[in-house]
């Protein structure tokens, strides 16, 4: 299995993307098994010729020569998800930054999230768009059409108050922030927030920075890999905060988690293999 990133091109994009991502499976290599985490991004994938089973906590993604084309969307997972590929794969990927997906999608995200791996059809032309885009050989060629496509589908979208929380989420200073805080710094109920981060980001928001948190702490790690032991300091109450969260976002002890973890392409992405 390949896994190649690319970075948004357009100044539009870079806003609302973080990267796309092309993974390929030639027939001859064995199966390919991982663990994902939970992350900020809305993730929207787009595979030839697949079909995808899922479960509780795993999805398998086998090849399919009856299937064209599978669309799906991860937005509302906060557990460890184990994901397998089998057979040939030519996927493309793309990660939209915290709400970044909103304005490119003509209803709320919820709208589209409803199961854990949901099928994925904003457009009458996205299936037979992505379809065309994968049957091109050259990569560069593939980044080029998915990023004209989002472009076509551009359409601003602004929420004050979310930016305005996401804002205070991201503060590093602010990361252990009560929700009690944030609804006063912003002046809107705790009920308003929480809707808000229902219909556009498909977490709530203690979820949301429990992950951000998390997300910290694997960045920290990597930053410091020669590191003596794990600095509990990165944004936690505590060892005992930092083991709590990360058994549940991940099924690890930190140290496990760490043991285990591998990072590709400059550490952009981190998953488990076994």
């Amino acid at each position: 299995m390949t896994i190649k990133i690319y970075r948004p091109e357009n100044p539009i994009l870079k806003k609302y993307i973080e990267c796309f991502y092309i993974l390929e499976q030639p027939s001859e290599e064995s199966s390919a098994t991982y663990f994902t985490f939970p992350s900020i991004y809305t993730i929207v994938t787009a595979s030839e010729k697949t079909e995808t089973l899922t479960t509780k906590n795993k999805i398998t993604t086998r090849y399919c020569q009856s299937n064209p084309i599978e669309t799906n969307l991860v937005s509302d997972f906060n557990e460890p998800v184990l994901v397998s590929y089998e057979g040939v794969i030519n996927e493309i990927t793309t990660y939209f930054k915290p709400l970044g997906i909103n304005a490119f999608i003509p209803n709320n995200l919820r709208d589209y999230s409803e199961g854990s791996f949901p099928d994925f059809n904003p457009y009458e032309d996205y299936k037979e768009t992505m379809t065309s885009i994968l049957s091109l050989k050259d990569p560069a060629e593939k980044i080029k059409a998915i990023e004209l496509y989002w472009l076509s589908k551009f359409r601003p979208f602004e929420n004050v108050l979310l930016a305005e929380v996401l804002t205070e989420m991201f503060d590093a200073s602010n990361l252990n922030q009560s929700m009690t805080k944030l609804s006063y710094t912003t002046g809107r109920s705790r009920t308003t927030i929480n809707k808000h981060f229902d219909q556009h980001i498909c977490k709530t928001p203690s979820q949301f920075k429990k992950i951000i948190r998390f997300r910290a702490a694997i960045q920290s790690q990597l930053d410091d890999k020669n590191r003596a032991g794990l600095s509990y300091s990165v944004d936690y109450f505590d060892q005992s905060h930092m083991i709590r969260d990360f058994k549940k976002l991940t099924g690890f002890t930190p140290k496990v988690f760490f043991s285990k973890i591998t990072t590709l392409e400059k550490d952009l992405i981190k998953w488990m293999f076994i």
